[in-house]
């Protein structure tokens, strides 16, 4: 199996998890952008689900970044997430409003 990919030694230059998450602020704040004018304005080229999908995708990667440098399990947070996520809905489901 070949190893995973590193984020970290592919960098440009050295960066911090706190400079990591400053840009995965911004590019989360991209995502909310597009998603707002192609509603506002109409998926238009720029506002694309294809350009939503990048700004995704770049988001994703700056996750997994903070991960990588944290020294965090990215695959296994995601997993807990999802497990977290069916147990929020199974509240919901038991004691929510109907």
């Amino acid at each position: 199996m070949s190893e995973a990919f590193s984020f970290v030694e592919n960098s440009a230059k050295p960066q911090t998890p706190e400079q990591t998450q400053l840009i995965m602020t911004y590019e989360l704040g991209k995502v909310i952008e597009y998603h707002f004018k192609a509603r506002v304005y109409g998926s238009s080229e720029y506002y694309s689900d294809a350009n939503q999908q990048k700004e995704m995708s770049d988001l994703i990667s700056m996750c997994r970044m903070y991960c990588e440098q944290k020294g965090w399990d990215y695959e296994g947070l995601q997993r807990f997430g999802e497990d977290c996520y069916l147990e929020r809905m199974e509240d919901i489901r038991k004691y929510g409003k109907k």
